[in-house]
């Protein structure tokens, strides 16, 4: 028996979050090998009812991580994990420090914002995901899965000076888009590029498992607009003061088109607060649109996978687009634009400005079906030669 733990931001209801676990979980099973996992956050969690897995604290974590007598092998399992802090992972799960994370460079001046969360959540690492096996008595080996970092510049590696050398140390260590492995290389650490392991989920969730997962509401939708609806997304952070544009384009789109607007969040926990955002721009389109609350993680990948095209700033709408080959429009968010540069088809290779939502929305459905799927079967055929690699870190050979 192979023992996995797998850590990661499970703990909160952010869809891209969710799907990690699940994903590795399902890829890592497929070789018919021992495997054992358990699953991680900061804290003890159950997000079964929306299509997450439970998760077990911190405390338990590093209690199984220091045990010689039985070793396991840690992932980490994917996102902007490289260079996180405790206070913005904690910002994310307590309303209350969400507010004092939000002046997170006044309060730095006074207090070291990232060392008084960690002791508030008893952490062993300066970073919470930054780790090898030397930390730790019982960790075989240490994995850093899909990976994003286009943010980390070198001010990240100058105020953790230590960052370079966890990140050389790691078994296996895989990023998601060539910005990442760019900034990287600046900074002297090499790492393996490889699409996000989400890409597999419609190998893993082909529609009829979501048909039977789904809530009536999304089901009857569907039926009756499948293929003519975009699905629209935005979080509250980046495109605050924005939203009449955004509005705007979505009504061109209606205009020119026909097109049915489906709204409906992506990452609900804080600090995201897509449906927030969502009504508040339910509230300036004015042709007709449809808005659902996420019940689960099945709607979301449902009412994607039936879309005439997404439009969003989330990273994983867009890879869930990518999945089912179905078109995609990315909206001004860095690493979902260092995504698209890196994977996306020949002529939808960036995330755009608001402005341009409607022009590159007739890019996006002008580009053949064929063109998307072959897009998907090259991503989905990359990662598989991750995870044949980290198969080998795992049996130790």
């Amino acid at each position: 028996m192979t023992k996995v733990l797998i850590i990661g931001a499970f703990d909160r209801y952010n869809y891209g979050d969710l799907l990690f676990p699940l994903v590795i979980e399902r890829q890592l099973s497929s070789y018919g090998e021992d495997f054992e996992f358990e699953y991680f956050g900061l804290i003890e969690s159950d997000l079964s009812s929306v299509g997450g897995l439970p998760t077990k604290g911190l405390k338990e974590f590093y209690k199984q991580c220091n045990d010689p007598n039985s070793p396991v092998h840690v992932i980490i399992a994917g996102g902007e994990a490289l260079g996180v802090t405790w206070n913005s992972l904690y910002a994310a799960l307590n309303p209350l420090f969400q507010r004092i994370n939000k002046r997170h460079l006044k309060v730095n001046k006074v207090l070291d914002l990232n060392t008084w969360t960690k002791k508030i959540l008893k952490g062993k690492t300066t970073l919470p995901f930054v780790l090898d096996k030397n930390d730790f008595a019982g960790v075989q080996s240490v994995i850093l899965n899909s990976l994003g970092g286009s943010g980390l510049g070198t001010s990240v590696f100058e105020k953790y000076d230590f960052l370079k050398e966890k990140l050389q140390k790691a078994d296996y260590f895989a990023v998601r888009d060539q910005l990442t492995v760019d900034n990287l290389l600046e900074n002297g650490v090499k790492a393996d590029l490889f699409p996000d392991s989400a890409i597999l989920m419609s190998e893993f969730y082909p529609l009829d498992f979501l048909r039977a997962r789904i809530t009536k509401e999304v089901a009857d939708y569907v039926d009756e607009n499948a293929g003519r609806y975009v699905f629209a997304q935005i979080n509250k952070k980046t495109t605050r003061g924005h939203e009449q544009l955004i509005a705007s384009g979505l009504d061109e789109i209606y205009q020119n088109d026909k097109t049915e607007i489906c709204l409906c969040p992506i990452g609900k926990a804080l600090d995201h607060d897509d449906h927030e955002a969502l009504q508040d721009l339910g509230q300036l389109i004015s042709s007709p649109h449809t808005y659902f609350d996420a019940d689960n993680i099945w709607d979301i990948m449902y009412l994607l996978a039936n879309a005439k095209c997404y439009v969003g700033t989330s990273l994983h709408g867009a890879i869930t687009a990518m999945s089912f080959a179905v078109p995609h429009v990315g909206l001004k968010v860095e690493k979902l634009g260092a995504y698209l540069s890196t994977w996306g088809v020949e002529v939808n290779y960036r995330s755009v400005e608001f402005s341009e939502l409607n022009e590159q929305y007739k890019i996006a459905i002008s580009v053949s079906k064929q063109d998307y799927e072959t897009s998907r079967d090259h991503q989905m055929k990359e990662i598989k030669i991750g995870f044949g690699k980290m198969v080998k870190v795992l049996k130790g050979k």
